[in-house]
């Protein structure tokens, strides 16, 4: 008996000791959650997230853990990461399962989506663990590897009797404290709201947008287009298509007056030139919604493409005479490309800065003018005279002088890399370059919503 008595002197003394340790250690967590609770308030969701971080790793208080956990699933949930924030719900299922939120103090979506994660928690007979066996999240919310994600769990159907619709587009709303120390009023109803996905993918709603789960982004471009990285490997036929069209021009004026002239070797020296601009707008469509990376779009297209050429041209004839002239041709067509696309962003997709690389093909009716002119002497038997013209003519004319069928359909093939920067929530500006048949230079503002 005596020595039953000594054992449990010793227990209480212990606990004595500890009682203070407890105690600061409890302080130190009202603090961070304080901390957090103030950087919510300021949008600032990193640095809240540290906070609530910290006061759940030092917390042994079933209360506190609640608050942490609790305020960790608000922040994820404005970040647009819906994965985190069910898997710190599931954690408030553990430690407090009767907790109750209203839509008097957080979105609507946010509390079908709370109320949902619970009642799964409590229909699969979650038990309610000790605040020493939940697991303390790790001390900092911005490391560079983020916690791992749980597995999102299935869905499970609730009939509700009667609920408003869930807007999916509605704006996030708080008020003056977003996770209260104390528990809400409870003078209202729960109200029971019928199964929404838990993917991460998606945000939780019914409406249209939400059933087909994706996201759409609008965007108006300007680009500066050049073949000049590629002018190799056009330039040759070019010059030669000009060639050809200037030699025809100055063959049938002189025929008009000499018509005994044959045409004998035709020699050019024209340097090669292109320059052009594209603008429009896109409407681009993300099937796995904000947390999507890949994205299918439909561009409209109004593309401005010149080439042109400019140096001397000589022209002999049998039996006697020579032409030269310094001469110019240009071709300019504006085709309007309706144009399809598939962009793949690199990274995480909460991150504001993200690259991208894209694939599209597009096709545009073809049609423009060929304007040439030139000036020069027609030499024969010692005597000169002058020469010029000037003409502009379309494609079909151009194509029955130079005997060459100019398609009707130009095809436009899209192969580019770029980058998108977030400015504000949802708002883009973006830069790009690549191949757009010839190179291209491209900046734009994009909105996604």
């Amino acid at each position: 008996m005596k020595r039953k008595l000594i054992g449990l002197l010793y227990v209480v003394l212990a606990l004595a000791a500890a009682a203070p340790l407890f105690s600061n250690q409890e302080i130190e967590v009202e603090k961070n959650l304080i901390q957090g609770n103030a950087s919510f308030e300021k949008n600032d969701y990193p640095a809240a997230i540290e906070s609530y971080f910290k006061a759940a790793a030092q917390s042994t208080k079933s209360e506190n853990l609640s608050r942490a956990y609790f305020g960790l699933s608000l922040c994820h949930f404005y970040q647009r990461d819906m994965a985190e924030s069910v898997k710190w719900m599931r954690k408030v299922a553990l430690v407090d399962p009767n907790k109750q939120i209203t839509v008097d103090s957080y979105p609507k979506p946010f509390v079908d989506l709370f109320t949902q994660v619970l009642a799964e928690a409590r229909a699969k007979g979650t038990p309610v663990v000790s605040p020493a066996r939940v697991e303390a999240p790790p001390a900092k919310a911005d490391t560079q590897t983020p916690p791992k994600k749980e597995e999102p769990a299935k869905t499970v159907e609730i009939v509700p009797e009667k609920v408003e619709p869930v807007k999916q587009d509605e704006p996030l709303k708080k008020e003056e404290q977003a996770v209260s120390a104390q528990e809400p009023k409870k003078d209202k109803p729960e109200k029971t709201v019928p199964a929404i996905s838990l993917s991460p993918e998606v945000p939780p709603g019914r409406d249209f947008w939400a059933r087909i789960a994706g996201r759409f982004e609008f965007s108006v471009h300007f680009s500066s287009w050049t073949v000049s990285p590629v002018t190799s490997l056009l330039e040759g036929s070019m010059q030669d298509n000009f060639g050809e069209a200037l030699q025809t021009a100055i063959n049938k004026e002189l025929n008009r007056k000499y018509p005994f002239l044959i045409k004998g070797p035709f020699t050019s020296d024209l340097s090669f030139d292109s320059a052009g601009s594209n603008y429009g707008f896109e409407i681009r469509y993300y099937s796995r919604g904000w947390a999507g990376t890949f994205s299918l779009g439909l561009g409209f297209e109004q593309t401005n493409i010149k080439f042109s050429a400019s140096g001397t041209a000589k022209q002999e004839f049998t039996p006697a005479g020579v032409a030269e002239a310094t001469a110019s041709a240009e071709v300019q067509t504006k085709p309007f490309a309706t144009h399809f696309s598939f962009r793949w962003e690199i990274g995480s997709p909460t991150s504001r800065v993200k690259p991208f690389i894209t694939f599209g093909l597009g096709l545009a009716p073809l049609e423009g003018t060929f304007t040439y002119s030139y000036l020069g002497n027609y030499s024969h038997d010692g005597a000169q005279e002058t020469i010029q013209d000037a003409q502009s003519k379309d494609f079909e004319a151009l194509s029955e002088d130079i005997d060459f069928n100019i398609p009707k359909l130009l095809v436009i093939i899209q192969f580019d890399f770029g980058l998108k920067v977030e400015i504000y929530k949802g708002l883009f500006i973006l830069g790009q370059a690549g191949i757009w048949d010839g190179f291209h230079l491209r900046g734009g503002l994009g909105y996604r919503f």
